[in-house]
């Protein structure tokens, strides 16, 4: 990861999404996930991995972070929540309160977001949560079916430069052999717009992979109800499914 990279994925964001937020933002339907590897590239604290190793899937999570001692990541976790919701002061404008009825509503989706990733990386700290940094990552070609990666690149287009966002989705191509998705589009400080950055994206892998921009059910910025799917020529589409779950009562919500 280049060093702008890494100093940006130690300042703050390593909270991640709930389980219910992954299978909408990236529009999964667990019936057609079954037989798939899947990675979550960038994972945080998020309870994705949790939820689906716990339910018999196969899912790896990775991040910069990973390989600590449990309790550190704990306080890592709190204290990026609090940083989270400080930083949520300067951008309710941005917010679209959809998925969350509220600001309370979504403090404690998160707060039992990270308690559950936090219980699951004490008990899984090697089997599931893998140390990795984006371009590089530690898993040989084709090792995944499906490859997921939220809330880092198209997002902080102004810290993450072009080549940095080049780079990380070849590299996530390289080691999926179906697909890989991307959420969200938007940049962080506009006000609902895509990055510059995704029709540079399209371009440059048009002549090598299929480019694809669904909408997804799933908004909490606003205007980020898009994903990007991205697959070699000659395969057909994935079949990780592209139907949403409704996946709302699995958490709670």
């Amino acid at each position: 990861m280049t060093l702008q990279a890494t100093n940006l994925k130690n300042k703050i964001w390593f909270l991640g999404r709930g389980f219910a937020e992954y299978l909408l933002m990236f529009d999964l339907n667990l019936e057609n996930l079954k037989n798939c590897r899947i990675l979550d590239c960038n994972a945080g604290a998020s309870s994705f991995c949790c939820h689906m190793n716990h339910q018999g899937f196969d899912v790896v999570a990775a991040d910069i972070l990973y390989g600590q001692n449990p309790h550190i990541m704990e306080r890592i976790s709190e204290n990026d929540f609090r940083t989270l919701m400080d930083a949520h002061h300067d951008l309710e404008d941005k917010v679209d309160w959809n998925f969350f009825k509220n600001q309370e509503e979504m403090i404690q989706y998160r707060i039992k977001t990270y308690q559950n990733f936090s219980k699951d990386y004490k008990k899984e700290e090697t089997e599931h949560y893998v140390n990795a940094e984006l371009p590089h990552l530690p898993f040989l070609d084709n090792s995944f079916h499906l490859v997921l990666s939220s809330h880092l690149l198209f997002l902080y287009d102004d810290r993450l430069d072009y080549q940095f966002h080049l780079d990380s989705i070849k590299e996530m191509l390289r080691v999926s052999s179906q697909e890989v998705r991307i959420y969200p589009l938007v940049k962080l400080r506009g006000q609902g717009e895509h990055s510059d950055y995704v029709n540079q994206i399209i371009n440059d892998l048009s002549t090598e992979y299929r480019v694809r921009i669904q909408k997804v059910n799933y908004q909490f910025r606003k205007g980020a109800n898009e994903m990007m799917c991205i697959w070699k020529k000659g395969l057909g589409e994935s079949h990780c499914g592209l139907t949403v779950y409704d996946a709302l009562e699995v958490e709670g919500k």
